[in-house]
């Protein structure tokens, strides 16, 4: 099975090497082949097969799952690539250009398993992430019902800006508290409790910011308010899932719940003062 699996990983990696058809005076064979001396062809593609050429090869060279043998009169002008086998070179072969030999032995196999496993691994965490970044504000939006309402309606899309500014100087500050506290032993659960606080004020965050624009669309006054939460939660993951404007996008929306908690926060404190 596994050896089955690096064979499907050849073939990809000969159709990326390839540079276009074979031409038609090519070999392409699945068994042992031999070019005689004095024969010339251009191309030379043998998978699960071995290879001995003595003549002339004007063009490529692979060999998947096989061994190479170059003998002494062997001229090959282009490429040389062997993936799965090995490469003999007798005293005399010319070369024109580079010879590269992907061996699949243990190490070689584990290698790619390993490396297959974490970008797998990776994967998984950015979808899950991603269904979270859809279901968590739909959830909250429906559990929280007029509650949740009333605290999204607070937050419209002019206050965008100012809970910026909020989210940035409450981001700079908990940055500073926690290089502080990191010299000190009983600043480490202080900061994982920073980032539960966090991780709670973005999820309230992302519920509002989802809302704001699903309102954005045509038709959304027949919806109901946790299909515009769904339709903008779609929106909002698509975008982050984006290489580098996702992270600034994430990262501005970080600022933005930072900004919606820290003045939920003083409103909260300065409500029984007035």
């Amino acid at each position: 099975m596994r050896r089955t699996l690096y064979t499907l990983c050849c073939f990809a990696l000969l159709m990326l090497l390839i540079p276009g058809m074979a031409s038609a005076r090519g070999i392409f064979e699945h068994q042992n082949i031999s070019v005689p001396v004095g024969q010339t062809v251009d191309d030379v593609y043998v998978v699960g097969g071995n290879a001995e050429i003595f003549g002339q090869v004007t063009g490529v060279t692979v060999v998947v799952n096989g061994d190479l043998h170059l003998g002494r009169t062997a001229d090959i002008k282009g490429l040389v690539v062997v993936i799965g086998g090995l490469v003999k070179q007798d005293q005399g072969a010319v070369l024109g250009d580079d010879i590269y030999n992907i061996s699949l032995d243990t190490s070689t196999q584990n290698s790619l398993l390993i490396g297959g496993g974490i970008a797998l691994g990776l994967w998984v965490l950015q979808l899950a992430a991603s269904l979270l970044m859809v279901l968590i504000p739909i959830l909250l939006r429906l559990a929280g019902k007029q509650k949740i309402a009333a605290f999204t309606d607070r937050y419209p899309l002019s206050s965008v800006r100012r809970l910026l500014v909020i989210g940035f100087l409450g981001t700079l500050i908990l940055a500073a508290l926690s290089a502080l506290l990191l010299v000190t032993v009983i600043g480490i659960p202080v900061i994982i409790l920073l980032l539960l606080m966090m991780v709670i004020a973005l999820a309230f965050g992302s519920t509002v910011v989802s809302f704001r624009i699903g309102e954005l669309f045509h038709g959304a006054g027949q919806m109901s308010d946790w299909m515009k939460v769904l339709v903008g939660a779609a929106i909002l993951t698509a975008f982050v899932n984006i290489p580098f404007v996702g992270f600034i996008l994430f990262v501005l929306l970080l600022m933005i719940s930072i900004g919606i908690c820290v003045q939920w926060i003083f409103r909260k404190r300065v409500k029984p003062l007035s």
